[in-house]
């Protein structure tokens, strides 16, 4: 425990735990090849969310860009059931409490979008595939999302403007390694 104690806050620099999971220790600051910032996260038979304030607002013209490598899925199954909802995603939360949850499917299409099987999420956390299968998976990948658009085809409604960005891991059910590294 001393040594806990002596590393300090276990949050990277800007972000939060979400706080009714607590701290935990699968993410941490990192770089690219290129020098540039990043967070690293490995999780296994665990669970963690990092929250980062990014007040803007939603207009037809708001994107969300980032950049990620990918190096190992959590789950074995697709991530759509409860006993087998295990993923690495970046998610956008809204005013109204809604997010989209953007993620890398084992197996599922890309363009696969659900409510979160999960009963204390299913109202509120909305799930989309933008990757799908091993093929990339340790390669730097560039993303870009039409927020707007999105929460439009998925919500039906505007959702209020976007208030945080949240980086989820999850690998409670099958408890498979995950590891991914993320960067602006």
């Amino acid at each position: 425990m001393p040594e806990r104690l002596a590393r300090g806050d276990p949050n990277p620099p800007g972000w939060r735990h979400l706080w009714h999971l607590g701290d935990t220790e699968i993410f941490h600051p990192c770089e690219t090849p290129g020098g540039q910032q990043a967070l690293a996260c490995e999780v296994v038979g665990d669970v963690g969310i990092l929250q980062r304030d990014a007040a803007f607002p939603l207009r037809p013209d708001t994107e969300i860009a980032w950049r990620w490598r990918v190096d190992a899925l959590p789950g074995l199954l697709r991530e759509d059931s409860i006993p087998s909802h295990d993923y690495l995603s970046l998610a956008v939360e809204f005013a109204n409490g809604l997010d989209l949850t953007y993620y890398w499917s084992r197996s599922l299409p890309v363009g696969t979008a659900y409510w979160c099987p999960l009963p204390n999420w299913k109202h509120r956390e909305f799930h989309v595939v933008i990757r799908s299968g091993r093929e990339g998976l340790g390669a730097w990948h560039a993303e870009r999302r039409n927020l707007h658009a999105d929460a439009l085809r998925h919500f039906g409604a505007h959702p209020g403007d976007v208030v945080r960005v949240w980086l989820i891991a999850v690998s409670v059910f099958q408890r498979q390694r995950g590891a991914f590294s993320i960067a602006e």
